[in-house]
């Protein structure tokens, strides 16, 4: 029985060296994958850290652009509304000092002014 035992161990045996011999090419695949990997395990944590802090600073950045594009835009619409009273304003007293001198003006005493006498 023992006999029987090691002839069949050394059946399987050479049954997996041929099997290995015949497949080397992917097992040393999968081994470099399983390196790669544990190796890469304790890098990846530090690219995670490194990502979600570029995240929150893409994030502050992006709300602070926004935050300066809306007060960029009070500050113009503050700067028109202004321009445009100062607009108004200058019309409105433009049109006043035309009516007071439609008012004042008298063609004789214009003349008078001028030397010019009535004949």
């Amino acid at each position: 029985m023992t006999l029987q035992r090691c002839g069949v161990m050394v059946v399987n045996w050479s049954k997996a060296k041929a099997w290995v011999k015949a497949h080397w090419n992917w097992l040393v695949l999968v081994g470099l994958f399983c390196l790669a990997y544990a190796l890469g395990r304790k890098n990846a944590r530090g690219l995670l850290v490194q990502a979600e802090v570029a995240k929150a600073q893409y994030k502050a950045e992006a709300e602070a652009i926004e935050t300066a594009a809306r007060d960029k835009n009070k500050r113009d619409q503050k700067i028109d509304n202004r321009t445009e009273e100062i607009k108004r304003k200058i019309e409105l007293k433009k049109q006043q000092d035309l009516e007071d001198l439609k008012r004042d003006i008298d063609a004789d005493k214009v003349f008078r002014d001028l030397g010019i006498d009535k004949k």
